[in-house]
């Protein structure tokens, strides 16, 4: 057991096991109130423990207790989604891990999803388990309206009552087992605040800037969340995948086998006519962001990034297709202005700038935040590779002194 300090100053309790020179190292993030390092272990078969022994045969495992659970410490007043985020900063940044996967469980999928979405430069692959997208659609239920008196009458009644309640009141050991991890887990009136919290979460608008590959596993036989709820995440999210797994170990191989593909977007390098060898194509993109989301992003869609001032990145591409797909992941990920052009390379002195470039500065700075414009040369160049493009008004002069035609990427 190890503990990490949040940037805002809470303890975390971590443990990291497996085979560290493995595939991607994967953070399991659990619920406050379903999670305890010291005791989840001692929980039943096909519990959460067997989960990260199998899972950890082939890469890092990592698990924490969140702010105000567990080992970590507890009446923490922040609790807000960017508050657990530090938490899962913390816990990497202490070992090391500078990009990794994430596995979201229940409610702990929508800090997963945020962290995903704000910090897509650490995030390789996205794993939901039973999550939602809005905290008063799971806890304004009818059973778990009636039940939540409880939670303030007799606490230990209504743990019992609401792991039964999530396993369809079916007579088995492990609800009574799981009823009394959430009283270790965490005190009755730290859930009470997350409880109060919970219910105002709402990623829905962050699920779609999530640029990662994402994996929604939801069991088909459960009384947790509604099997629409997973669909409406595997539409929402960018590239998502649904499974409905028969059982637990049915569970276990798909995520083994989602965290073994390619994290990276994988954008397919063809030589456009009039391209290879005599176009340079300029992506230049103005967000505000983390230092080196932008360069992380552009070089996984097979740019390279030449200069980053002000918050302002340069890129240099071979193709026009994965530059029009590099700026619509930009301008919809992290909400950059993007211009992209291609041109020829200026044969004038050196102390000019490329004709090329300046129009696609031009087009980043006719372009709204969370918006890709570019040339007519990009557009004819990535023509019929999935993109739309729609006309975007301007005066602006192109570089023979004609009115430049822009297109905002679609």
């Amino acid at each position: 057991m190890h503990y990490a300090r949040t940037s805002d100053g809470v303890n975390i309790a971590y443990a990291a096991f497996g085979n560290a020179d493995g595939g991607v190292p994967l953070v399991c993030v659990r619920p406050a109130h379903l999670s305890h390092l010291g005791v989840e272990w001692q929980l039943p078969f096909e519990t959460r423990g067997h989960e990260f022994e199998t899972l950890a045969e082939k890469r890092l495992v990592v698990r924490f207790d969140s702010r105000g659970s567990g080992l970590s410490d507890r009446g923490v007043a922040d609790i807000s989604l960017e508050a657990r985020c530090r938490d899962i900063d913390a816990v990497a940044d202490r070992l090391g891990l500078t990009r990794f996967a994430l596995q979201g469980f229940i409610h702990s999928g929508s800090w997963a999803i945020a962290y995903a979405a704000t910090r897509p430069e650490r995030v390789s692959h996205l794993i939901l388990v039973q999550a939602y997208l809005k905290g008063d659609e799971y806890w304004d239920t009818p059973g778990r309206l009636a039940l939540e008196p409880l939670a303030t009458l007799d606490w230990a009644t209504y743990t019992e009552a609401s792991l039964s309640n999530a396993f369809g009141w079916a007579p088995d050991d492990l609800p009574r087992a799981l009823a009394g991890l959430m009283r270790a887990s965490t005190t009755q009136q730290d859930f009470l605040a997350f409880l109060k919290y919970d219910r105002t979460v709402d990623v829905r608008d962050l699920l779609s800037q999530v640029m990662c590959p994402v994996l929604i596993s939801h069991f088909q036989l459960n009384a947790v969340t509604d099997q629409n709820i997973a669909r409406r995440i595997a539409s929402t999210a960018r590239d998502a995948r649904m499974f409905l797994p028969k059982n637990f170990r049915e569970s276990l191989k798909a995520y083994s086998d989602f965290l073994d593909e390619a994290p990276a977007a994988d954008v397919e390098s063809e030589d456009e006519e009039g391209t290879a060898g005599q176009l340079r194509i300029y992506l230049v993109a103005r967000a505000e962001t983390r230092p080196g989301v932008v360069e992380l992003l552009v070089t996984q869609f097979g740019g390279v990034p030449v200069s980053t001032l002000a918050g302002t990145t340069t890129s240099l591409f071979d193709s026009a297709s994965g530059a029009a797909a590099c700026a619509k992941a930009l301008a919809g990920g992290v909400g950059a202005a993007v211009g992209v052009h291609a041109g020829e390379p200026g044969e004038g002195p050196s102390e000019h700038a490329d004709p090329a470039l300046v129009t696609a500065v031009l087009a980043a700075g006719l372009a709204a935040p969370g918006e890709a414009v570019v040339s007519n040369v990009v557009r004819e160049l990535a023509a019929g590779k999935g993109f739309g493009f729609e006309l975007k008004e301007t005066d602006a002069p192109g570089e023979d002194d004609e009115r430049m035609r822009l297109f905002s990427l679609r």
